[in-house]
């Protein structure tokens, strides 16, 4: 066949278009994509769901896709008996046609023989079979070589197909055929399992003569060599390893088990806590291991905290002694305000006894203000005293969060690089469901906080490289991120290899039928951590203050359960792959997982530009909001061509990755250095099919399959039915979220469905959608029930699913079309929805800001609108109310909004939206005072009521708050000068401040762990907020932050 080819510029989405059957679970590949984040859409065959006409492999006559998985061979489904393709002779050519023109390479799946005439079954008696111990080998040639090399993978990773179905064939065509892996015959080179052809066309396709299995440790690193041969190395996403253990319970206790009397909870059994030699070997160990480790890595332990066990070592009757267990089911919903209180008073403050006996304390004392010592962890809180946060009252919360905080702030940790203050791990994993108890977190600058895999009702269970997003219905609170974990074997009351082996049989015995031994404990650990690690996930590995206790070294093992099992998790892990382990800091974990979900929301599209047959750059744009889009690139770029934001990122041996902010509505590029060879070609006769098969008479029924890039939609859509007046408005939250992918049905039908101006060509019936809105040819078919598998790892619905708080105007239209829009929704906990067939749909305005009103009482800076708000979403004059993200808006001034600049263009809140009004029920007699529990009623600035209720006394905190408490608990105020203590800061009287300062307006003035100046500048007092948050604001506001905090 004649080839010409052409010197043009040519640009091509990094996106994957996956087709399959629905006979074969695309888990493996799906998951694959997401691991990496990279983009793509799904096409799922069914006997009564083909397709009419062509696959949408262009986009207003660009291509779409730069790969193409096919997870089925030639996609076989039995259809009116007949066995035959999914796809048309024409069809596979269409597609055939595509990839030898833009040298986009194929990867086949479970490959069919009978249809590839490149080889033929090496037993033409045997099909295939599945085996217990089945090992591959890898053919040695330097292609193959080149391949793992270029995914970092080791040529000589022990790779099986143990217990998957496979097929054994042999090459009959040489010349356009190579060999990729053999099956193992008593460890030599056997029958061929997979092959690299290249065709006279200049199409490239990587076959596997068997399946895969997400369960499969070789199957997960078989997706990554795929994947990188498929893309050449460049592509919309990143590979990273992070492997952070996190101790909990640190300067606690913890009662033993004992195994040699059989006891699990001892009467009298050992008690363990930390000394400063644990962690100076922990610290030692953290240096010794990065040398089985592969280049670039670094590791380091999590300590979470709980400051009680400081009090309860030194001074036993001077700790707090409250019950902390659970007493409610494990994801028990807690109605706010109907905790219990458990802590002697509300507010608690330490007494001068307790802060000095603290310091007695010799682990106390081994990390107070040691920076040596301190920065050899990553540090965070574990709450006070350990208390369980799911029934208990928010002035419980409040003391657990407060005086750890100052715990930390006394031992010299706030402030520092390796502090999470915005992140915590609660004991228990408890308070996830308490509205109560996620507020108070807020209150003290804590926005996520920390979950576990066996909990599936707080996991993303539809995508696990997402948090779990808290709603109404889990929490009473919608929007608040709780960031998986994953337990491990070893357990918290364990100190050593009997105990831990103890308890292992104890829990496991009846798995195995039989004991198992700690190097078995060990062996299955390894295997369990590293396959969720080459799957690329993010989870830190959950321990306890007993695992790290040290022991002497014997054989292999020591010198505590943590070093044991990280020990064996990396010689495992190592014999795949030589990608570097990185441990991050429970901050920077947090921000990693969200920042994900921001890149799967906000409408990325990455391309790469060909000229003269070489790839010569990259563009990123972003269609719906801010994210930063990560590209890895196979080679270098051109440092002069990159945008002024860009950060570059290299380590140890991984490839280069440039991570690129954006905005909504920018684009940006950046060079390669060198540009890498991409042909397009142009043929210059029809391309014929190189996929033959015996074609039924049977024709195939008209049918549109529906591709959906996202199904995560901004915060607000309103959608009108053009049958009915009323309004509906749908709040999404991010967990469903899927990496602009969805699976794409073929239905019966016609109809074209389009949305946000997406042009299909007339030769397709593939519809696309990238928003739920769609345009006034589309029919969207709600359902009122929808049931979704906690299980699945996709959910495919028929039906727009809404949570529960979504407000749905009824519709008395129950017509349902021919036609359903599928909406893959992958977080959905058994919402129930109104029934309404929806054919005209309202885009958003290109208004971006609400207006304010004169009579508005947000005040500047304060949340204004977002998923689960119900307040008023309007800002006093001069302010208007911006997006932040999809949970959070705020009054922003005025004059910080660029309207000229489309890209700086805050989301609107639709103000057509009902506001849910909070009801108020009468739960005391009438009191002439308004100021209740815990309101304030005094200080400087202060210009409302003075008095309390009745049973109530005004108490002056500080100079700025005085508020109302129980007369039980009113302290009679010292008579004596208040002396500022070197570990607080105190603020300045409201007055104008010198114009010299260096704070700028609302910028952070003191509070708790501040260091920096607490003056502000002209026209500006420092305004306390709370404890630990204050802030510089103008004079002339001060009376709207009182009135504000009041009502709070």
């Amino acid at each position: 066949m004649a080839m010409t080819i052409v010197a043009c510029k040519q640009a091509i989405p990094m996106k994957t278009l996956v087709l399959t059957t629905h006979q074969i679970e695309s888990d493996s590949i799906t998951h694959n994509l997401q691991s990496y984040g990279i983009p793509y859409d799904i096409v799922e065959f069914t006997p009564t769901k083909l397709l009419e006409g062509n696959l949408t492999l262009y986009e207003e006559n660009e291509p779409k896709y730069n790969l193409v998985v096919i997870n089925g061979g030639d996609l076989i489904l039995e259809i009116d008996n007949i066995w035959k393709s999914a796809l048309t002779t024409e069809q596979w050519a269409y597609l055939e046609e595509y990839e030898s023109k833009y040298s986009v390479r194929r990867v086949v799946l479970s490959e069919d023989v009978p249809y590839n005439s490149e080889v033929e079954l090496n037993d033409p008696n045997n099909w295939g079979e599945s085996l217990d111990d089945q090992p591959l080998l890898v053919e040695k040639s330097d292609e193959i070589k080149g391949i793992f090399d270029d995914a970092r993978i080791k040529i000589n990773a022990p790779l099986n197909v143990d217990g998957i179905y496979h097929t054994r064939v042999k090459i009959v065509n040489t010349d356009t055929t190579t060999p990729f892996l053999y099956y193992s015959d008593n460890g030599k080179e056997g029958p061929v399992a997979a092959i690299i052809t290249k065709y006279e066309n200049g199409r490239e396709k990587m076959s596997f003569f068997f399946g895969f299995g997400s369960w499969s440790q070789s199957s997960v690193i078989l997706n990554h060599l795929w994947l990188t041969w498929g893309t050449r190395s460049l592509f919309n996403g990143f590979r990273r390893v992070y492997f952070t253990p996190h101790i909990d319970d640190v300067f606690l206790s913890t009662e033993l088990v004992d195994p040699i009397n059989n006891e699990i909870y001892p009467e009298d059994g050992d008690v363990f806590r930390t000394k400063a030699i644990d962690f100076q070997k922990i610290v030692q160990f953290q240096k010794d291991v990065l040398d089985v480790m592969p280049k670039g890595s670094f590791y380091r332990a999590e300590l979470a905290f709980n400051g009680n066990g400081l009090l309860i070592e030194a001074d036993y009757d001077l700790s707090i002694q409250i019950d902390t267990e659970r007493y409610c089911d494990l994801e028990y919903v807690m109605e706010p305000g109907k905790g219990e209180s458990r802590w002697p008073k509300e507010n608690y403050k330490l007494s001068s006894a307790q802060n000095k006996v603290i310091e007695k304390d010799d682990l106390y004392k081994f990390f107070y203000h040691n920076e040596t010592i301190q920065k050899e962890f990553f540090w965070s809180s574990h709450t006070f005293t350990h208390e369980n946060l799911d029934n208990v009252s928010r002035s419980d919360v409040d003391n657990e969060i407060r005086l750890n905080i100052e715990i930390a702030e006394k031992l010299g940790l706030v402030d520092k690089e390796y502090w999470s203050g915005h992140s915590i791990i609660t004991p228990q994993i408890s308070g996830l469901h308490s509205k109560d108890a996620l507020e108070t977190f807020m209150k003290y600058g804590i926005n996520s906080a920390t979950g576990d895999l066996s909990r599936s009702q707080i996991t993303n269970l539809e995508n696990p490289y997402l948090p779990f997003y808290t709603t109404l219905e889990s929490s009473n609170l919608e929007g608040f991120p709780v960031i998986p974990r994953t337990p491990t074997e070893i357990y918290y009351f364990c100190s050593t290899k009997e105990e831990d082996t103890y308890i292992y049989n104890e829990v496991h015995y009846s798995d195995f039928g039989r004991d198992s031994t700690f190097d078995e404990i060990m062996e299955r650990e390894a295997k369990r951590t590293t396959l969720l690690m080459t799957e690329l996930r993010h989870e830190a590995h959950q321990f306890h203050q007993a695992n790290i206790r040290y022991y002497p070294k014997v054989g292999n093992y020591g010198e505590s359960l943590l070093e044991d099992w990280t020990r064996s998790v990396v010689s495992y892990y190592t014999k795949f792959v030589d990608w570097p382990l990185i441990s991050i800091s429970l901050n920077k974990q947090a921000e990693t997982f969200i920042e994900r979900a921001k890149l799967d929301a906000c409408g990325h599209e990455t391309k790469f530009i060909i000229e003269e047959n070489k790839v010569v750059g990259v563009s990123v744009s972003a269609s719906k909001g801010e994210c930063t889009v990560p590209i890895t690139v196979p080679i270098g770029v051109k440092n002069s061509s990159l945008p002024k934001d860009a950060k570059l990122e290299q380590i140890g041996n991984d490839p280069l990755t440039v991570w690129i902010p954006l905005k909504k509505g920018e684009t940006k590029s950046f060079e390669l250095e060198p540009a890498f060879e991409w042909r397009i070609n142009e043929s210059s006769v029809d391309v014929e099919s190189t996929t033959s098969f015996v074609e039924s008479s049977t024709i195939a029924e008209t049918t549109t399959v529906v591709e959906s890039t996202i199904v995560d939609v901004e915060p607000t859509t309103v959608i009108e039915s053009s049958t009915n007046a009323e309004t509906t408005t749908v709040d999404v939250e991010l967990t469903t979220s899927v990496v602009e992918s969805s699976i794409v049905d073929a239905e019966s039908t016609s109809t074209i469905v389009e949305s946000t101006a997406v042009d299909v060509e007339p030769t397709s019936t593939i519809v696309e959608s990238t928003t739920v809105d769609v345009e006034s040819t589309s029919t969207i078919v709600e359902s009122t029930t929808v049931d979704v598998e906690p299980t699945s790892t996709i959910a495919i619905s028929t039906t727009v699913d809404v949570e529960p708080t979504s407000t749905v105007a009824e519709s008395t239209s129950t017509v349902v079309e021919p036609i359903s829009t599928i909406v893959e929704s992958t977080s959905i906990n058994e919402a129930t929805t109104s029934t309404k067939t929806i054919t005209k749909t309202i885009t958003s305005t290109t208004t971006s800001t609400i207006k304010p009103t004169d009579t508005c009482g947000n005040a500047p800076f304060y949340r204004c609108g977002g998923i689960g708000y119900v307040g008023s979403n309007c800002c006093t004059e001069g302010f208007v109310c911006k997006y932040q993200n999809p949970y959070y808006y705020q009054c922003v001034s005025e004059d910080s909004i660029d309207y000229d600049d489309p890209t700086e263009l805050p989301i609107i809140i639709t103000t057509t939206s009902p506001v849910e009004q909070p009801t108020e029920l009468p739960t005391e007699e009438s009191d002439p005072c308004e100021n209740g529990h815990f309101a304030k009623c005094g200080g400087v600035g202060f210009t409302g009521s003075k008095c309390c209720k009745k049973g109530f006394i005004c108490q002056v905190q500080n100079k700025y708050y005085h508020q109302c408490v129980a007369l039980e608990d009113y302290e009679e105020p010292m008579e004596t000068t208040i002396i500022e203590e070197p570990t607080s800061t105190s603020v300045a009287e409201p007055t104008e401040e010198p114009e010299t300062c260096e704070n700028e307006p609302f910028a952070r003035c003191g509070g708790i762990g501040f260091k920096g100046p607490t003056c502000c500048s002209k026209g500006h007092v420092c305004f306390p907020h709370n404890d630990y948050y204050y802030q510089c604001i103008s004079i002339d506001s001060v009376d709207q932050f009182e009135s504000k905090i009041t009502k709070e």
